[in-house]
């Protein structure tokens, strides 16, 4: 009986130390961070590339997978991150095709990227979408931290920000 108790504990021990918590409030924070500061893009890619289960999660692994491309100067390694990351963000939208925030982390990307990279055919789309659903995010804090990213980042118009904002 002391080897299978000492088992169990033995496994409860591994999978805690093994398994982080994906911290989603901060996630969300350094949203905007991780294309400039290359060690809290890796930390936050690494740990999602683990322990992400969320859709929600996924669609921020698939977003700072993105983001490594631009902090590595192998062509081969760039197009690596790049089309994985995007295939990962865009399989989660076309299997929760009504997820706001899979939509804003789309938006951001394809609205920040060069137009040479192609990706950006769903921009006005993902725009509107935003304008009709942002309101209906039931956290405040998180409805109002996509708000600040999207007024921020000057891709509405005055109108469209009143009615993103209610």
């Amino acid at each position: 009986m002391n080897k299978i108790l000492m088992c169990v504990i033995v496994l409860c021990f591994v999978s805690i130390t093994k398994a982080q918590n994906v911290n989603l409030d901060m996630i969300r924070n350094d949203f905007n961070k991780g294309v400039k500061d290359e060690d809290l893009c890796k930390r936050h890619y690494e740990l999602l590339k683990e322990n992400a289960n969320t859709v929600t999660e996924k669609g921020y692994a698939a977003a700072f997978q993105m983001f490594m491309a631009k902090h590595t100067s192998n062509p081969f390694k760039k197009m690596r991150y790049f089309n994985g990351g995007k295939d990962l963000l865009e399989q989660q939208i076309a299997d929760n095709p009504n997820n706001t925030e899979l939509r804003f982390i789309r938006l951001c990307i394809q609205y920040h990227l060069p137009k040479y990279v192609g990706y950006k055919r769903d921009i006005e789309e993902d725009k509107d979408f935003l304008v009709n659903n942002l309101y209906k995010i039931k956290d405040k804090e998180v409805k109002s931290l996509l708000f600040k990213y999207l007024k921020a980042a000057n891709m509405y118009t005055d109108q469209e920000l009143i009615l993103l904002g209610r």
